[in-house]
């Protein structure tokens, strides 16, 4: 944890709750690309800003039988 000016005292809650959410998404959810799309998108046009800007990425979730 950095303690300089852009450090955060709620990130390590931050990467928990995100964490959490995608293993719940993951286990509830096939998840597979949209019609049309192939990550090559995602891969080839996010730009490098101080954060990154990610492109475009259409994913298809389809609801898991229990």
């Amino acid at each position: 944890m950095s303690p300089g000016p852009y450090g955060c005292i709620g990130k390590p809650l931050a990467l928990l709750e995100i964490r959490t959410v995608v293993a719940k998404l993951i286990t509830a959810y096939d998840v597979k690309y949209a019609p049309g799309e192939d990550g090559s998108k995602l891969l080839n046009e996010s730009r490098d800003h101080f954060t990154i800007g990610l492109a475009p990425l259409n994913l298809q979730f389809t609801r898991r039988e229990k």
